[in-house]
Order: structure tokens, then sequence, then C-alpha cells
């Protein structure tokens, strides 16, 4: 039986203020009301009254409960619903029903539980701008909404200017975006015009053109993914709107998920992924971008104690890690090229800024390093960065060595929506984890992935790591 949404709320406040009552043990309390009462005469918000009153609960203070997706029905009017962002759509334009002029309505999507909906904002509210800051898994509290059916059939949020939208202090974990994922292999014939979340690795080259629309020149990106659960299913990935290089990372062999794309028909007729300018694509893991074969990628650099001036950096060559020292003037030039940089080095210890050239700066490759702590084990590169919170307070203690040597070693946990790492560092290195606060976010630009066999993976902080901490705007260098 389908249950009314206000009762839903009736029930969990008196879950709330009687907390050694369970789900069902309530529902039951309020259809023997209706028995008891006939159920001609109450409805199980009525129901729920009564039991409340018998319990001694006073609901005429209870506050305004927003209703989750699963609780809604058509024709609801001036509700409050709580749901997790996942991503903008399409603006549109409309005739006003006067006849006054034309006005806009903005789409967007937004899910709970494994259901994903439309929601439509009508006009211009102030609260638009905030949506369109939103990131998939935020979550908001849609206040003063209306429900109907839309042209598919399924549910549809609407909201206009005498609406509002609020941002609850807790926040969904990053990893809810799982809850709804689908593999490549399950995209069927059911999910043609409906908004998906698709995970699959990519089996083909990226490619990209041109199109024109509206008389203007756009870029367009495409590619085939296979699933993980069948990998001879295969999928063509359209995303209008982008071009390669503003969705780095992606390449043949990187396991991505697709965000807000729509399943149709190809001219062929077989299923087809669409996304456009709202779309997103997450790069889970896989092969990165590499930079061509005359290019050195610096993934970071800092100053280190030495008797001169002393840099030094971390660069790529294919595969190949290299580390640079710089010292004298050469050190403070080092020390100045931005992580993501592309240069020509004369010798691997440079001496003279005229032994170092800055050629530009590729933030596609820098990207395509950047890992999440639970992707940590199956990642294939030695050198990362990464961007976490820290979890507790660095621990310094004095190890000695095999060979008898007395040596600094400071330690603390880092943690990202996936995961949580240790994070080490040794002798004067120790120095850049000491200072770090409990609940500060920091991002680490070349951390070595130190692998023991029956250990989780950890990260490993040298000289030329560079540690940025975004919480002060500042960075530990």
């Amino acid at each position: 039986m389908e249950r009314d949404p206000k009762a839903a709320a009736i029930v969990r406040e008196i879950i709330r203020r009687k907390p050694d009552l369970r789900e069902d043990d309530v529902w039951g309390m309020i259809h023997r009301k209706m028995e008891e009462m006939g159920s001609s005469y109450l409805t199980e918000v009525g129901a729920g009254y009564l039991v409340a009153s018998d319990l001694g609960i006073d609901l005429s203070s209870m506050p305004r409960q927003p209703l989750r997706i699963a609780e809604l029905k058509p024709g609801l009017r001036r509700v409050d619903v709580t749901a997790l962002f996942l991503c903008k759509g399409r603006e549109l334009s409309f005739e006003s029903r006067t006849g006054t002029g034309t006005g806009r309505a903005y789409e967007y999507r937004v899910f709970d539980a494994g259901t994903v909906v439309r929601l439509m904002v009508w006009g211009d509210p102030d609260f638009r701008k905030i949506m369109d800051t939103l990131k998939p898994g935020d979550a908001i509290t849609i206040t003063g909404a209306y429900t109907r059916l839309g042209r598919t059939g399924e549910i549809e949020i609407h909201v206009d200017e005498k609406g509002s939208l609020d941002l609850p202090h807790e926040q969904a974990p990053g990893s809810v975006l799982e809850t709804i994922t689908i593999d490549a292999s399950e995209v069927g014939e059911d999910a043609l015009g409906r908004g998906l979340i698709v995970r699959g690795r990519i089996s083909s080259d990226v490619q990209e053109r041109e199109y024109t629309r509206d008389s203007a020149t756009r870029s367009l990106v495409f590619f085939t993914i296979s699933g993980e659960k069948n990998p001879d299913a295969r999928l063509r990935v359209v995303i209008w709107g982008k071009s390669a290089d503003s969705i780095p990372g992606i390449g043949p062999g990187a396991i991505v998920r697709l965000v807000c794309f729509r399943a149709r028909r190809g001219r062929d007729g077989s299923l087809e992924l669409h996304g456009d300018a709202g779309s997103t694509v997450e790069v889970i893991s896989g092969t990165p971008a590499r930079a061509r074969s005359d290019e050195i990628f610096l993934v970071s650099s800092d100053m280190v104690p030495g008797e001169l001036p002393t840099a030094e950096a971390a660069l790529l060559s294919g595969d190949d890690l290299i580390r640079v020292v710089a010292t004298g003037p050469a050190a403070e030039a080092l020390y100045g090229v931005q992580p993501g940089s592309i240069v020509r080095l004369r010798s691997r210890r440079l001496a003279s800024e005229e032994d170092l050239e800055v050629l530009g700066r590729r933030p596609d490759l820098l990207e395509s390093l950047t890992v999440a702590a639970k992707d940590l084990e199956p990642y294939g590169r030695r050198i990362c960065v990464f961007d976490g919170v820290v979890l507790s307070r660095a621990i310094e203690r004095e190890v000695t060595s095999r060979s008898g040597e007395n040596l600094r070693r400071a330690s603390l946990m880092l943690g990202d929506h996936t995961g949580e790492v240790e994070v080490v560092a040794w002798r004067s290195a120790a120095d850049k984890l000491m200072p770090l606060d409990v609940g500060e976010r920091v991002k680490i630009y070349g951390a070595l992935v130190v692998k023991r066999e029956g250990r989780p993976p950890s990260l490993e902080v040298r000289g030329f790591s560079r540690i940025e901490r975004n919480a002060t705007g500042g960075s530990q260098r």
C-alpha cells in the first residue's frame, strides 16, 4: 500500500521523540487506530495524530519535514523536498501564460536512494546561482516545491521564485554516486531518454570535431566505452559542446564515470550515450595521458636545506621519474616553476637560470596524476598528487636504520571521500608535516606511492614534494 508522505513525516517525528520505537511498530499502531475508528473515518495522517497523542507527543510544534524523492507523488503543492544534486541540464525559454513576454526555465537532475528525477526551476530566483555551484552528491532541501508527472511518466519536481533552497550542514559522503551508477553493459532499452550515471572503460581513441549550431562553432568529443562486467558490451559516447582538453585524463584504457548522460539511438539504431555542458566525466583509474617524448613534465619542486640555496624537483619523462637538484640562482628559478609545467633541462644538476627553460603548462597531465585513497592500490605510477583532509596531528619519532643511523620520521593520516592513507616523511622532509592542523585541507604534489606486501599503500613526502595548504590560502613548502 502506498503510504502518505505527510504520514511518513509524522512517523519520523514520533520515532525522533520516542527512539525506542521502530518504524514498523509505529505504522502498525497507525493502521490499528484506523481499524478501531473505521477506515472511512481516518486517513493515515489523522491516525498518526491520534497515535502521537496516545504516546504523549504534541505534534502542533512539529517542524515541517522535507519529503524524500521516494515519498513524492503527483499533485503535491508547496512541499519541501530533500535530495542530492546530480547535474545541470538545459536552459529553456517559454511564453508566459498572460502573453506578456518570454521567461526562462532551468533543468537539473537530483537523486536519492537510487532514483533520479528532473528538477525544473522556473524564472530566475536568487538560489539558482547557488544551484550552478553545486557538485554531484551535494545535499539540498527545496522549499515550496510542487510535483507532477513528466512526459516520460516519471515524477518531476518544480519550483519557482516563491520557493527557496537550503544546503544542510551534513553533506552526503562522496561515495553516494555509487548507489545510482550502472555498468555500461547494463544500459538497455528502458534507459532511453533518461539521465544516467554510467561506469565503463574507454575502448577507443578519444576523437574531437567541430559542429555549428545557432551560427556558432563548437566542439564535440566522441569515443567508445565497454562494460567492466561484460567487455563485449560497447556504447558510443558523444559529448556536445566540450573539447578533449576540457576533460583531463581521458584516454584508451581509462575507467570513467559518465555523470548525467542520456541514452539515445544513433543513426544506425544502436544505443548511444549523449552528454552536454552539464554532463561530467570522472576519471576513476586507468592509463593517464602522457607527455610527448620530447617533453619533460614537472610534478613538483621545493626548497631543501643546504649551505647554498638549494631546490629539488620531481619530473616525469614518459614513465621514468627524474630527480633534479638546483643550487644558487637556479634554485629560486626551479622552485618558482609551477607544478604541471613542461620544461627543458640542460642537466640534472642546475647551476644557473639558463639551465632551465619553461615551455608551457599541461594541467591535464597533472590532473591525471591525482589519485583517490581507494585507488592507490591499483595506481600504476610511483608518484602522484593527493588532495585530502588532515585527520591527525603529525607524530615525530626517532628510528634506527639497519646501518645504525638514527633517522627522524614523521607521520600523519590524510583522508578523502574514498578512504584514508598514512603519509610519512623522513629526515628534514619531516618538517613539512609537523605544522599541519587537524581538519585542514591540503594538496600534496609529488608524493611517492609506497606499496608493501600485506599492508595498505602509504604516501611518502620527499624533499621535492610540495604541500599546498588550501585552508590558509598559502603553501607549506
